[in-house]
């Protein structure tokens, strides 16, 4: 179920849909920022990533079911029980008016095997699904041109196990918009990167996954990297993230807790290492690879919500 709250003023023009060129993964930020690692839940940064995506229509995600339990990292939200709440925020989807391989009303499809599936769900009865492929795009674009220069976001997220034995950067949910100096760029504002099997921390599995804030431009992407100190784990997780043009600051929030390795606060007019435009044109939705990481992630996510307020985990 999609909710929009209509805002005066607001360019509803379509946008442009290029999320930029491929590239390789990292453990270093391109804007000169070096990391810190190895606590759990300390301080530090570092930073990533590779890029590109594609885009076309494809089929419907592949229905699976999975159980619960994972290892490590920070604990799941299996509790929540609302959705969406009619009118209350400025975008909201549930996905529970959705039939079942299905898009939401409002929402355009990119790459095969990214559908509305009932095998899990972390509120209602219904979510939505990307069935495994060893890269590229699996998500749903919608129009943003009515957050304005700033909101906050929350979905929630669960990835099946076991998952691909391989070094791979994930994006989420990422915005697309106008950089202030960089041009038309997609802003990842849920991003992983997963180990290999070697390991940054060489603990032998190739398991633990950073978080970060990735952009790419039609240049070389840059962001800020958590240390790898997180799973992915069979078991739905809550995401927030804020962020703001005029002020060049965006927050990481995972289970309700702020991860401030990630954090970014250049002030207005410091554009390095944030980029963050005024207005953004498109929110996309899904999981989208940027190297091969056969046999493919599966995974869903649910609640989507975005306002110009703190949603929050409770709702």
């Amino acid at each position: 179920m999609v909710f929009i709250a209509l805002l005066g003023g607001c360019d509803s023009s379509p946008s442009d849909s290029s999320s930029g060129s491929g590239g390789s993964g990292g453990a270093t930020a391109s804007s000169g920022s070096t990391g810190s690692s190895g606590s759990t839940s300390g301080s530090g940064s570092g930073s990533t990533a590779s890029s590109g995506s594609t885009s076309g229509a494809g089929g419907d995600a592949v229905s699976s079911s999975s159980s619960g339990g994972g290892q490590g990292g920070a604990g799941g939200d299996e509790t929540a029980t609302t959705g969406c709440a009619s009118g209350r925020y400025i975008l909201c989807e549930d996905f529970e008016d959705t039939d079942v391989g299905g898009i939401p009303q409002g929402w355009t499809k990119h790459g095969e095997l990214v559908a509305v599936a009932d095998d899990q769900a972390a509120s209602g009865s219904r979510s939505l699904k990307m069935g495994a492929a060893p890269n590229g795009e699996r998500r749903i674009y919608h129009d943003a041109s009515q957050l304005g220069s700033g909101h906050w976001g929350r979905i929630r997220y669960r990835v099946q196990l076991p998952v691909p034995d391989a070094f791979v950067h994930s994006t989420i949910v990422a915005l697309h918009g106008e950089g202030p100096t960089t041009g038309p760029q997609e802003v990842r504002v849920v991003d992983t990167v997963k180990e290999d099997k070697d390991g940054w921390d060489n603990d032998g599995n190739g398991s633990h996954i950073q978080y970060l804030y990735n952009v790419q431009p039609q240049g070389a992407e840059f962001g800020k990297g958590s240390d790898y100190s997180w799973y992915y784990e069979d078991a739905w997780h809550c995401v927030e993230w804020h962020i703001d043009g005029p002020t060049q600051r965006y927050d990481f929030y995972l289970d309700g807790e702020l991860l401030d390795q990630i954090s970014i606060a250049n002030g207005p007019g410091n554009y390095a290492g944030s980029e963050i435009p005024d207005a953004f044109s498109e929110v996309r939705i899904g999981w989208n690879n940027y190297q091969s990481a056969p046999p493919g992630f599966t995974a869903w996510v649910d609640d989507v919500a975005l306002d110009d307020e703190r949603i929050g985990c409770e709702d």
